[in-house]
Parts: structure tokens; C-alpha cells; sequence
């Protein structure tokens, strides 16, 4: 039996870099083999930090205590970093659809299409009397320049990646596949009564990703509020240092006054608010049929003391705590200390590997088409090598036998003398 290939997440944050090794158990079921949790010893976007040597050297850091070669590697880019549009065509024969995608992409993408990377995606819809109907189209792209610049520290370390994904469409398929459960049927759905959406809140530390879906649908929105305001906000009214302030907002709980921490923070919680607040009525606006299951939060700036009740009063939602991946294997890994104890740190990292292991709904991809060229043809050549060293041995054989005949023949024929070239 072949060996089943494993598949590495990795994502390079602005304070620490993420990664989780998985595979498929026999049962199908997608399970951690692995992790790691490098921590910079400054966010990367501190004024004096050095972001290059930085990621260089916590990549070294990764590769010297863990095996990558032979598994596929997926990484994942800011949400900031890339484009995501979402459209929903008119009811069309489907052969019909890549020329309207490509036709969007001119008309949403605001550079000129050689200067990006985009890949599409259909989700939902259904064949109806030949046309497809009722299907949205997601939009994906990136400038060329800012996908080899995210990953020239995997080039340099000699680290061949498979896959480049962005960061909320990497936790999209992490909720598909681990929170929303079996997903529906588009043909079966009332429009007038869709199945009820999850909204993530997924806090980072220099922007927040909104991720809202039901399984057929995907709304995305990065705001430009994460967990390193909060510390800026908290060394501006106190008067610290960004590294006094960073442990005071980790360890707000024991502080001696958590409630002046909370105060002196409470700006960059109503602003945070504010924008999803403002996302939520603009979703709402444009699907007025849409309700709202469950709310969750990622990042480890959603642990800030406060800032759940915080948002569950302005939002007027209930968000649940998110303990646990529940569809992920593994529990030699998950129970380890660092990874549970920044487990919503890590919801890129398991949506990369459900890709990777071919389990995701969303399969765009914006690795480069050179390096996917270059991937087959690589993939190819010993096929390649063999099929033509069979060519020649065939050949050589056919020559020889050839030769033999010849020899044979010729040395048994006689002249009008009876004489043979024997």
C-alpha cells in the first residue's frame, strides 16, 4: 500500500509562526501529526523589528526540528494582502461560465490581470433545464509581486509550497469542515428561507477577518483593527513600553486594577465594534433573509478579558466559546500545552491542511502558474526518462537481433562456386 502523503499548514503571522502537520487516519478522518509555535521575539511590525530576518530566521528555526520534504506545503497570505469578490451570475449554460469569470475578473480586479495571480471558484448552484442557476462565483486575486514576496522565505530556505491560500478563505474551510456540519443541497434550499449562517470573528494581530457563511454562501471582510492596537491603546493611556503594555494585556486578569486596563482600552473595543457592526448591516442589506446560527472567535486576541461580553452586547449576538476543533485527530498533538493553549491561533493552519489533503471546499489556489508548470513537468521527467530508456533498449535490441539475422543469413549464402562469405 502506498504511504499516505501528510500535508504542512504553515502561516507566518506578525508575532509568531504557526504550523500544523496532518494526514488522513484510516477512517478518513483528518489528524494532527504535528505542530509548531515559533514566537518572534517582537511583532513584526514594530518599528524596530527586522521582518526579513525575522521570518528567515524562525523558518530556519521550523526546518531544523521538522521534516518537510516529501509532504505537500500550504501557506497562507493576510487577508489584507489579497482581493476577494464575490459575484452571482445570471442563469447560463454552464461551458458558458469561465468566459463571464474571466470577463469579472477584468471588470473587479483594479490592476491590470497580468499583474496578478486570481483564481476562481463556483459555490452553490444547480443544474436547471440545462443552465446553471442560482450560483456564486468567488474572486480571488493578489498582485504578483506580493505573492513571491510572501514566498521568497520558503524559496530561499528550499522549501518547495504547493499551495498559496488566504488567511479567511483557509478558515472558511476549517468552518465548512469542522463547525457547519454536512452541508446542504443548493437545489433543495428556499431562497426566502436560506439555512441559518455562522459569523467568525477572527482577530489577528494587525487586522480582523469577518467570515460569514452557510455553507453555500461566503461573505468576507478585513478590518484593519487587531490585538496590536489594543497594546498601542494601552501604552498610549498608561504611559508604557509596547512590551510592558503587551504583558499587562495578556495578564490583565492578574493586574492589579484589571478594570483601569479595561477602561483604558475601551476605545479600540468600540471601534472594533463599530466596524462589525457595520459589516453585519451591510450583509444583512444584501441578503435580507439572512439569520444567524452561531458566532465564533478566532485568534488569540479573542482571549482578551472583556472583549466577548464586550461585543456580545453591541453585536446583540450570542458568541460561543471556541474550546476545541472537533473533527481533528490527534490527540497526541492537541493536548500539548502550546497548542491548545493557542488553538484559535491556529484555524489557517488546519484550513491549509484540509485543503492540502484534498478535504476543502474551497480549492483556488494562487500559487504562481510558472511554479505549477515547473511542479508537472518536474513530476513528469522520470516517467519521461524511463519511457525513452525503453525506446533505446528497444531500439538496441531490434538493432542486434538485426545484426544477427544479417550475420546468419550472409554467412550461410553460396556463390555459383559454392562458395559461402562463411
Amino acid at each position: 500500500m502506498a504511504k499516505q502523503q501528510a500535508a504542512w499548514g504553515v502561516d507566518i503571522g506578525q508575532c509568531a509562526l504557526k504550523a500544523l502537520r496532518c494526514n488522513l487516519g484510516a477512517d478518513g478522518q483528518v489528524t494532527a501529526i504535528g505542530f509548531d509555535y515559533i514566537e518572534y521575539p517582537k511583532p513584526l511590525s514594530q518599528p524596530d523589528a527586522r521582518p526579513e530576518e525575522t521570518i528567515r530566521e524562525a523558518l530556519e528555526q521550523f526546518l531544523s526540528r521538522n521534516k518537510v520534504r516529501g509532504d505537500k506545503v500550504a501557506i497562507s497570505v493576510s487577508g489584507q494582502s489579497g482581493l476577494a469578490r464575490f459575484f452571482r451570475p445570471p442563469s447560463i449554460e454552464p461551458k458558458l461560465l469561465p468566459s463571464i469569470v474571466k470577463y469579472e475578473a477584468k471588470q473587479q480586479i483594479p490592476f491590470q490581470i497580468d499583474e496578478v495571480v486570481w483564481d476562481w471558484q463556483q459555490l452553490g448552484g444547480f443544474i436547471d433545464d440545462g443552465q446553471l442557476t442560482d450560483a456564486e462565483i468567488g474572486l480571488l486575486a493578489m498582485k504578483r509581486e506580493a505573492v513571491y514576496r510572501a514566498m521568497q522565505p520558503f524559496l530561499d530556505a528550499g522549501v518547495e509550497v504547493d499551495i498559496i491560500q488566504l488567511s479567511p478563505i483557509a478558515t472558511y474551510n476549517m468552518i465548512c469542515h469542522d463547525v457547519l456540519g454536512e452541508l446542504p443541497k443548493a437545489a433543495s434550499v428556499d431562497p426566502e428561507n436560506p439555512p441559518p449562517y455562522t459569523l467568525v470573528i477572527s482577530i489577528g494581530t494587525e487586522s480582523t477577518d469577518v467570515v460569514i457563511s452557510n455553507g453555500l454562501r461566503l461573505w468576507l471582510r478585513n478590518i484593519a483593527i487587531g490585538g496590536n492596537h489594543f497594546t498601542k491603546q494601552l501604552a498610549r493611556e498608561m504611559k508604557l513600553t509596547h512590551a510592558k503594555a503587551e504583558h499587562l494585556k495578556l495578564n490583565s486578569r492578574q493586574a492589579e486594577d484589571p478594570k483601569a486596563i479595561f477602561t483604558s482600552m475601551r476605545p479600540v473595543f468600540a471601534d472594533l465594534s463599530d466596524e462589525l457592526v457595520r459589516s453585519l448591516n451591510y450583509f444583512r442589506s444584501i441578503d435580507r433573509n439572512a439569520t444567524f446560527g452561531r458566532t465564533l472567535m478566532l485568534g488569540n486576541a479573542s482571549k482578551l478579558p472583556g472583549l466577548r461580553q464586550f461585543l456580545e452586547q453591541q453585536l446583540e449576538l450570542t458568541i460561543d466559546r471556541f474550546e476545541k476543533f472537533e473533527k481533528l485527530g490527534g490527540s497526541d498533538v492537541t493536548s500539548q500545552k502550546t497548542f491548545a493553549d493557542n488553538m484559535r491561533a491556529f484555524s489557517p493552519c488546519y484550513g491549509l491542511c484540509i485543503q492540502a489533503l484534498g478535504e476543502s471546499e474551497m480549492t483556488t489556489n494562487l500559487l504562481p502558474e510558472e511554479f505549477i508548470v515547473e511542479k508537472i513537468v518536474r513530476s513528469k521527467k522520470p516517467w519521461v526518462l524511463s519511457a525513452v530508456a525503453m525506446v533505446m533498449v528497444g531500439l538496441a535490441v531490434q538493432h542486434a537481433l538485426g545484426s544477427l539475422y544479417g550475420y546468419s543469413t550472409s554467412n550461410n549464402f553460396a556463390d555459383a562456386n559454392n562458395k559461402t562469405w562463411g
